[in-house]
């Protein structure tokens, strides 16, 4: 008895000498996804499949990086409808918007009418109403377009009106307006696991929302991307404050193309350099290579697996690479309803493993 007592005070002891905020060693798992179900008829069966096998493999939470449809209307009934889906998941589901649900919304008759046109059903008045629309002065009015902004108006009301992920369980999230001075980038969200901190950042594909068609747009673009900065740095201070074994960073954009980097990055940034993407890689890059320990970005959008380091420089062969922390995981897409299980495991130095989870 005398000897039990003395261990527990030694537990508690060491307990209370334990710096507060150290991140503590732990292993556990997550699902990342996205790009789904482009083709309801064709992919809603084997979407519905796949989330079974998520469920299965028991992650922590799933991590879904947009595009949760191909070409639909950007209504509140389709945003709730994928609510739905999420709520499919036996855990928590963490959600940053893809293009298709907001940046690329296009008004209904001209999605039916592209509907009809992909499946060699076109009528002559579909192809009236299109084949305008390629033409510069329909796009440069935004003729073919729904309102973007209202629609991703929709998504934070529907998906982040509360500081919690969605999905059949929830967990607490950190919401940016909560924490900062901006206080509309309500996807911008953050939490921890396993001494790992884990963050959204709000950056579509189709060039960041980004548009000099209307100037409510390209002013919308300008502000989320300095809080999304702001994110990124806030990220890196926490993750620092912590003491966190690693950093993961989801958003949609697929944010470099196949072209050289040259002594910016390994892999180009997609835009070039003052490119709608610029600043995030640059931010995420700087303050990743400072943190030192295991950076994963996950995006999506490009519906192609690869695990690669598209940030890394080479410093020839005396020196180590620049930025050689930093992988990227660009996850399946459409046709390809696949998932990636991500392994997490803090003891050892690499801390990321990857295997593709499907039927």
């Amino acid at each position: 008895m005398a000897v039990g007592r003395m261990m527990r005070g030694l537990v508690l002891a060491c307990a209370l000498l334990a710096p507060l905020g150290a991140a503590r060693a732990q292993s556990f798992s997550f699902v990342a996804l996205g790009d789904t179900a482009y083709n309801p008829s064709v992919d809603y069966p084997v979407y519905e499949a796949l989330i079974a096998k998520i469920n299965q493999a028991k992650p922590a939470f799933s991590i879904h990086v947009g595009d949760t449809w191909g070409a639909l209307p950007c209504t509140e009934d389709q945003h709730r409808s994928i609510l739905a889906w999420f709520a499919k998941y036996d855990h928590p589901v963490v959600y940053t918007p893809g293009d298709n649900e907001w940046a690329d919304c296009r008004k209904p008759d001209v999605l039916e009418a592209y509907s009809r046109y992909v499946g060699k059903k076109a009528t002559p008045a579909d192809l009236a109403l299109l084949m305008p629309l390629q033409g510069l002065d329909a796009g440069m009015s935004n003729a073919g377009y729904d309102d973007p902004i209202a629609s991703l108006g929709l998504i934070r009301k529907v998906f982040f009106a509360k500081p919690q992920s969605v999905g059949g369980k929830t967990m607490p999230l950190t919401r940016q307006p909560d924490v900062s001075a901006f206080k509309d980038t309500a996807e911008n969200t953050r939490w921890e696991k396993g001494g790992v901190v884990f963050a959204t950042v709000s950056a579509p594909g189709s060039h960041n929302g980004f548009s000099i068609t209307s100037e409510a747009r390209a002013a919308e673009a300008v502000a989320r991307n300095r809080a999304n900065v702001d994110w990124i740095k806030s990220t890196f201070a926490e993750a620092k404050a912590r003491n966190a074994k690693a950093v993961v960073i989801s958003l949609q954009a697929a944010m470099f193309d196949e072209r050289d980097g040259g002594d910016f990055s390994g892999k180009a940034v997609r835009g070039g350099r003052e490119g709608p993407y610029y600043w995030l890689v640059l931010a995420i890059r700087d303050l990743g290579g400072k943190f030192g320990k295991p950076v994963l970005v996950i995006n999506g959008d490009d519906h192609d697996f690869i695990v690669d380091r598209p940030f890394m420089v080479g410093q020839g062969e005396m020196k180590p690479a620049l930025y050689g922390n930093i992988t990227r995981l660009q996850v399946y897409g459409a046709p390809e309803l696949r998932a990636v299980k991500v392994g997490v495991d803090t003891d050892t130095p690499w801390v990321f493993s990857f295997q593709p989870l499907y039927n």
